[in-house]
């Protein structure tokens, strides 16, 4: 299930050099808020992972399949109202791998802090 533009929009990409940064808006009227957890939600970790896999692929044109969670710190819970940044550093592109160092974080704290290993491929 494809999470942009549905579950978060980017709201602005600015890429440099040996970094990606990328700011995201949730939608907090979506199904996934309702579930997770009624009354209380918050952001699944696991929709973090995906989003920053198809952040990826929006900008190296390529699609991005999970293979390895090398390492992940959850410092703050991420809510719909939130407006964090991925912060991408230490991509390590070879063939057919990615490596990448993901950090979800705001002006004032980190969410998330994530070691992380994709299989890509051409779109």
């Amino acid at each position: 299930m494809k999470l942009i533009n549905d579950f978060f929009e980017v709201i602005a990409l600015t890429p440099s050099e040996g970094e990606l940064r990328c700011k995201v808006k949730f939608n907090p009227e979506h199904f996934i808020y309702k579930a997770h957890f009624p009354g209380n939600p918050v952001t699944p970790g696991v929709c973090l992972v995906q989003m920053a896999a198809e952040i990826l692929g929006e900008q190296y044109h390529k699609q991005f399949m999970l293979s390895q969670l090398k390492n992940i710190k959850f410092k703050k819970i991420v809510e719909p109202g939130d407006e964090p940044t991925f912060v991408f550093t230490k991509l390590v592109f070879d063939e057919t791998q990615l490596s990448v160092q993901v950090s979800i974080e705001d002006e004032e704290t980190q969410y998330v802090k994530m070691s992380l290993l994709y299989h890509h491929s051409d779109i």
